[in-house]
């Protein structure tokens, strides 16, 4: 059976991680909503500014989704599968649908429509797959290397302890585990499983561009953050500072097993808001908006294109082949 038909296994989903999420969402509302009504005032009038801003909050998006699918164009292209068209495009955007999900299905269940609608072999676009998810992860590792020492730490310096004592947790963790023998056992299992999907040849070289794309997509993306913290809050951040919560607040989110990160990253965006001087009446609603439009609005994009646009009707073998 192939990685594409597998069903995929649930993750495990820490409840302490969502208790603290809503724990922190609930005192920032709480906070929101005690703040003095000339404070609510001044927020509801830049909501209306915000209004006026819509087209170009979500144009910021549409580059970041354009640079998503050039960059599976690229990799589909280096080893010869399909080619631009409307058909790949409305199957690669359908799989967002299910981003959020754990055990990236949407990603899984890209791969399994591709192959029947389209005639894409599945084994290639696994690799594909690997190598976005290994550009992702490069391209925020490089991005956080270069802005988080200078633009993020030094302005948040009271969360520096913070910092350290999750590095030593995590470093004594890594330790502690690594000589667990039915771990080591399972992590060599895992890898192994996987070692045939490690990019190689045509797909190997993209690497690189893929990563430089990628490093593009994050920062731009990044860009919806500070245009709302820009709109709404009296105090501004820099763009680096609003690539840095993004990201980091994304890697949280995502280290909290919950799907799309859902109330983590929320929660983190506010708390480090709240250490530049935006307090929470601002923040929250900057935190929730920013997942909004830069995730939950796809999402529900793609799944009404899912279930209102059936899938063109094209021959899948005119499309196999570039």
């Amino acid at each position: 059976m192939s990685a594409a038909d597998s069903e995929p296994s649930q993750g495990w989903k820490p409840a302490w991680s969502s208790f603290i999420a809503l724990t922190l969402l609930a005192v920032a509302l709480t906070a929101m909503l005690q703040r003095p009504a000339s404070e609510r005032q001044v927020l509801v009038a830049s909501t209306h500014k915000l209004l006026l801003w819509l087209p170009v909050l979500y144009g910021i998006v549409v580059v970041s989704y354009a640079g998503r699918y050039w960059r599976w164009r690229l990799l589909l292209g280096r080893i010869g599968i399909g080619r631009l068209s409307w058909a790949d495009l409305i199957g690669w955007f359908r799989g967002f649908a299910l981003t959020a999900t754990p055990a990236k299905l949407g990603e899984l269940n890209r791969i399994r429509q591709l192959h029947r609608q389209l005639n894409y072999p599945r084994s290639p676009l696994v690799h594909v797959f690997v190598v976005e998810r290994i550009a992702d992860a490069s391209a925020v590792a490089f991005l956080l290397m270069l802005l988080t020492p200078n633009q993020l730490l030094v302005h948040l310096s009271g969360l520096n302890w913070i910092v350290e004592l999750l590095l030593a947790v995590g470093v004594l963790a890594v330790v502690f585990f690594s000589a667990l023998r039915p771990l080591r056992c399972f992590l060599s299992n895992r890898l192994k499983s996987w070692h045939h999907h490690l990019p190689s040849g045509a797909l190997g070289r993209a690497i690189w561009p893929a990563i430089l794309i990628s490093m593009a997509l994050w920062a731009n993306e990044a860009l919806v953050l500070w245009l709302l913290v820009h709109l709404l809050s009296p105090t501004p951040i820099t763009i680096p500072t609003a690539i840095s919560i993004y990201l980091l607040s994304g890697v949280i989110g995502i280290a909290s097993s919950l799907p799309g990160g859902v109330g983590v990253n929320e929660a983190v965006t506010v708390l480090l808001l709240s250490r530049l001087d935006i307090g929470p009446a601002v923040a929250l609603p900057v935190a929730v908006l920013r997942r909004i439009i830069t995730l939950w609005s796809i999402v529900a994009l793609a799944a009404a294109i899912r279930i209102f646009w059936p899938y063109p009707a094209f021959s899948s073998s005119k499309f196999a082949k570039g």
